[in-house]
């Protein structure tokens, strides 16, 4: 003899995406269903993973060499002043040095050049 049986109505079997959290929200923005055939490749992940960090680390050290040119060039700018002023002040010391300019600053003093010139003095013994 047969079991009577009843039939229990059809529990629809449950997917195997997230109802709440993150993922089930990215997941209602970005339906990637038509591209990844309907699941997630989670084995995939790892080298997505892989590639996004070689990508950071590349444009962090773009943005660091970067900077760093535009210290050196900051530094060429400043070295290039100072050697500036360096020459400025060596000719204007090599200037004042002359015995014209000596004369000059010296007259206001009251003082005048010697028109003489200076003789040798031979002592024999």
């Amino acid at each position: 003899m047969a079991k009577n049986v009843s039939r229990a109505p059809k529990v629809s079997q449950p997917s195997n995406r997230p109802s709440k959290g993150i993922f089930a929200f990215f997941d209602k923005i970005f339906n990637m269903d038509r591209i990844l055939g309907g699941e997630f490749p989670a084995s995939q992940l790892r080298y997505v993973l892989w590639v996004s960090a070689l990508i950071v680390i590349y444009i962090v050290s773009s943005l660091n060499a970067e900077s760093l040119i535009h210290k050196i060039d900051k530094a060429k700018f400043a070295l290039e002043e100072k050697r500036a002023d360096y020459t400025t002040q060596k000719a204007d010391f090599m200037k004042a040095g002359k015995q014209s300019e000596i004369i000059k600053k010296v007259e206001s003093m009251g003082l005048e050049e010697n028109k003489v010139p200076p003789t040798k003095i031979v002592v024999e013994e």
